[in-house]
């Protein structure tokens, strides 16, 4: 017979239960026919245009009602003037003993899906797991291969708003040689389902512009994006910054502003789009951002200098980020921070 104790654990345990369930989206389940058409890599770039990462570090993963995102704010970014949104994920999280993906995350990986296509938003899924990956090659390869092969599948038939990022931010033991012998592997497991969809693909260190040359992607395959991520000055950027190695981790009051630092940019941008017209491949500028630390005035500068100079050049680009840090909105004050959204969508 069941003791009380243990019948009031059993009740409570089953509420919560029937709590994180209920907090769950409802089935926003991808196309059962195809609405894809293709579409040239160019003109995806074209369509990106301005946009911004999304949810990675929110607990919108997490079991029950604690995640910040709402549709709401899906409609707020298109209202703001972008065009697209990174949905950041940590996939490997998700994967069981057999590298099988969590029914209940893709479910709410369906609603960012579906959200965004509702409010007119491109979507690029960007698997993220670069550390894990990138400290050892050989684990990550099965599970990099297994995720894609689902993911691929489960959205093979949605319109060509849906674009896949192979891995973001190769490094570590993802030198050039090895990042050049692997990622078509997954490349491939991606085109069984997807042939002639946009992937973008990046180069090692961190995505690096200096590393586009190194860069091996498959001459017969013309639905490739090249991205890189921009983050100079460091010292400026990422001042304060706790994931920052020293000094940088305990520097502020770092400026920036002159016209020599703001020529840089554009020297370095030059650079990329000299490397794009060389190659025919057309470029995302994937992640930008400075940290929170710096001067508002100044992050702002920087910030609206990076995303007219990559526009000057033809770039699609995204913000990094909307929310947790590198801010664009404040959940706290549910408004976005303004001179950020200024520097990077000038009024009219």
């Amino acid at each position: 017979m069941l003791k009380l104790p243990h019948l009031a654990a059993t009740v409570t345990l089953t509420l919560a239960t029937h709590a994180a369930l209920a907090a769950d989206p409802p089935p926003n389940p991808p196309p059962a026919t195809s609405q894809f058409t293709e579409l040239a890599a160019q003109d995806q770039v074209h369509r990106m245009g301005r946009g911004v990462n999304i949810i990675g570090y929110d607990p919108f993963w997490r079991d029950g009602p604690q995640g910040n995102y709402k549709d709401e704010h899906f409609a707020k970014i298109k209202a703001a003037g972008f065009s697209t949104v990174r949905a950041v994920l940590f996939a490997f999280r998700a994967l069981d003993a057999q590298n099988r993906l969590d029914p209940r995350w893709l479910n709410r990986l369906d609603w960012v899906v579906a959200t965004a296509g509702k409010h007119g938003l491109n979507v690029i899924i960007d698997e993220h797991d670069f550390d894990e990956c990138s400290k050892d090659v050989p684990a990550c390869m099965p599970k990099l291969k297994a995720v894609w092969a689902q993911l691929a599948e489960r959205y093979r038939n949605e319109s060509n708003t849906v674009i896949f990022e192979l891995l973001n931010e190769p490094h570590g033991q993802f030198d050039a040689a090895t990042w050049n012998a692997s990622f078509p592997q997954v490349l491939a497991v991606m085109r069984k389902t997807n042939p002639t969809r946009n992937v973008i693909v990046g180069g090692v260190q961190w995505n690096s512009r200096t590393t586009l040359k190194d860069l091996k992607l498959p001459a017969d395959d013309h639905h490739l994006i090249a991205t890189f991520h921009y983050y100079d000055p460091f010292p400026f950027t990422h001042q304060g910054a706790s994931w920052a190695d020293e000094p940088i981790r305990s520097t502020t009051g770092v400026h920036f502003g002159t016209a020599a630092e703001r020529a840089q940019i554009d020297t370095d941008f030059a650079a990329v789009k000299a490397w794009s017209d060389a190659s025919g491949r057309p470029v995302f500028l994937g992640e930008f951002g400075a940290y929170d630390k710096g001067a508002m005035d100044e992050r702002a500068l920087w910030t609206a200098t990076v995303a007219r100079t990559a526009e000057k050049y033809g770039f699609a680009w995204a913000y990094w980020q909307f929310s947790s840090d590198f801010l664009l909105y404040d959940f706290k004050r549910d408004d976005f921070v303004q001179p950020i959204l200024k520097a990077l969508v000038p009024a009219k």
